[in-house]
């Protein structure tokens, strides 16, 4: 099976630009492919471990695309859309379609372009070795087990980051409530601080829900209005499946506006 890129087919018309750039793609692969990476999900036992405990409800575990390509056990569809998805040919790609939209602070800080740097990945490679590394990592989070929660609030990604682009993998037999993801709009002024697990609620709005969809693809580039989180899920035996690519520079290349004024 031959894998095809997210973002073939995309281009910058596709762009919307409330509450920030971002891009979503139902039926972004085609059925046959999709069908195939849903029905070989990693399990359990390779992302998180087996212990005869039960994991704790509503966690986020992951496997990073460096381990499943040196795994034995990973089916080779996995291999293939984990390799070709954490590569420069995908780099390059994304840092074509936003082109007009990355932050001249990130701008500056790759030396005014974020093509023709060394590249690796994540847990392989190490920023003495590479300029930017890259991930296309399974990610899950566990069943929800106790009362309704959000596996992650309101927050903006580690300010390392580049972008962020979600794969939903949603099993046909999960009729969870909720666990969408959540675009949100800042209130007023960035506060100082922003390297926070959840923001506090009353500094953000939420502007657009995108519903987690089977086959579906959410891109962004990382900037300080680009906060977003998953929407409160309802308890379910089911896990939320998806994959988190990404990539990312060894400095904290992005800060609040306001950082300055409180120091």
């Amino acid at each position: 099976m031959k894998i095809t890129s997210l973002l073939d087919g995309v281009t910058a018309a596709d762009i919307q630009l409330d509450p920030y750039p971002h891009i979503f793609v139902p039926d972004v692969l085609d059925a046959d492919t999709a069908r195939a990476l849903g029905e070989s999900f990693p399990p359990f036992s390779m992302i998180g471990w087996e212990n005869g405990c039960p994991p704790p409800s509503n966690a986020r575990f992951q496997l990073s695309a460096s381990v499943m390509q040196g795994s034995d056990t990973i089916p080779q569809v996995w291999k293939d859309f984990s390799a070709l998805h954490s590569s420069p040919a995908f780099f390059e790609q994304v840092a074509a379609l936003f082109k007009d939209h990355w932050p001249q602070e990130l701008l500056q800080t790759l030396g005014g372009s974020l093509s023709g740097h060394s590249m690796g990945l994540i847990m392989r490679n190490t920023f003495d070795e590479c300029r930017i590394l890259q991930d296309a990592r399974v990610e899950i989070n566990t069943p929800v087990t106790k009362g309704p929660s959000s596996s992650r609030g309101a927050h903006l990604d580690t300010p390392n980051r580049l972008f962020t682009c979600l794969y939903y993998l949603r099993s046909p037999e999960d009729d969870a409530i909720g666990g969408d993801l959540e675009l949100f709009r800042w209130k007023g002024e960035p506060p100082a601080k922003i390297e926070c697990y959840n923001l506090p609620a009353d500094s953000v709005e939420v502007v657009k829900t995108i519903p987690y969809r089977a086959n579906q693809m959410v891109i962004f580039p990382q900037g300080i209005n680009a906060v977003h989180g998953v929407g409160i899920r309802h308890p379910t035996p089911h896990t939320r499946r998806y994959v988190f690519i990404s990539a990312e520079i060894g400095e904290d290349w992005l800060k609040s506006p306001t950082a300055a004024q409180a120091a």
